[in-house]
């Protein structure tokens, strides 16, 4: 910018200088409060940037924590529900045990104390199941040990009694060998040769042999009685009662309770005997039953 002024030379040109100054030091100031407003506003700008990055990392961190919280959770609530399968596993396995026994099968077809053998072709698919499918499945698997296990228990209720009818029913011999030497009913007495009533049936066999229960029951008469010699009586229950006869030596005393199959007494020929046997008597309420309807019993 040129200021012309008729002063002269010299006046002219110290006018035009200090002009040139004070516009020059005026832009200065411009530039500067320009360049100072702009880098003021980049400033806030990337400040307020910085906190909203801020804010967002919290944010991310905090549902990190959360996600990691609640996995932690489900572990542990998991982690319970397997124990408790685990637990019910072995009582179920126990179950199976004591039915496999009781009802007389084979252990090793069924394999209790073995995991079970499982198997199939490889997936290459590699899916990761979610928590919810997780606990979705664990439900399930409860439920079907919930039925299993009432299975189980019903059949092992049926079995124990059906042991219990073969126990305390009335069926078999009352020796393991031996020979039948006398019918029930009417025979010629050994003695004197007459027709006498025989309200039993006679196994005679080797002195000593064992004399067994053929049900269990309680005994209530074990010593000597008059014609019977050494005699062992046993109640079943249900008016049914048994007697075993002529014993050489009487295995228990009264009171006992005995199981089927239990020894009750050795083969003898005390009392009115001609020879070693055991007289098999079975009384109903009192009257007297053939025992050859309880020898070939056979129970379901």
């Amino acid at each position: 910018m040129t200021v012309i002024a008729y002063f002269g030379g010299r006046v002219r040109a110290l006018v035009s200088g200090r002009l040139r100054w004070v516009l020059a030091a005026l832009c200065t100031l411009v530039v500067g409060i320009a360049l100072g407003h702009a880098t003021g506003s980049n400033q806030t700008r990337l400040a307020q940037r910085i906190e909203q990055l801020q804010g967002a990392l919290d944010s991310q961190r905090d549902q990190v924590a959360a996600s990691e919280a609640e996995a932690h959770r489900v572990l542990q609530a998991m982690t319970l529900k397997l124990a408790e399968l685990q637990a019910r596993a072995l009582r179920l396995d126990a179950v199976g045990e004591r039915i496999v026994e009781q009802a007389g099968l084979d252990r090793e077809a069924f394999g209790f104390d073995r995991p079970p053998a499982v198997g199939g072709p490889e997936d290459a698919t590699d899916t990761v199941v979610p928590p919810a499918e997780i606990t979705r499945l664990f439900g399930d698997i409860s439920a079907q040990f919930d039925e299993r296990e009432h299975q189980l228990l019903l059949l092992n209720g049926l079995i124990e009694d059906r042991n219990l009818d073969r126990q305390s029913s009335v069926a078999g011999r009352p020796v393991a060998s031996g020979w039948v030497s006398s019918e029930y009913g009417y025979r010629m007495d050994p003695f004197n040769g007459r027709r006498a009533w025989h309200g039993g049936i006679d196994f005679a066999g080797p002195e000593g042999s064992r004399v067994v229960a053929v049900a269990a029951g309680i005994v209530t008469r074990a010593g000597l009685e008059r014609g019977y010699g050494n005699m062992v009586e046993i109640d079943h229950g249900d008016g049914l009662v048994t007697r075993y006869g002529h014993n050489r030596e009487n295995r228990v005393a009264v009171g006992d309770l005995v199981k089927k199959g239990d020894v009750v007494a050795l083969m003898g020929k005390t009392g009115r005997a001609s020879g070693p046997h055991v007289h098999f008597e079975v009384t109903k309420d009192g009257h007297s039953m053939n025992p050859a309807r309880y020898i070939h019993r056979v129970i379901q």
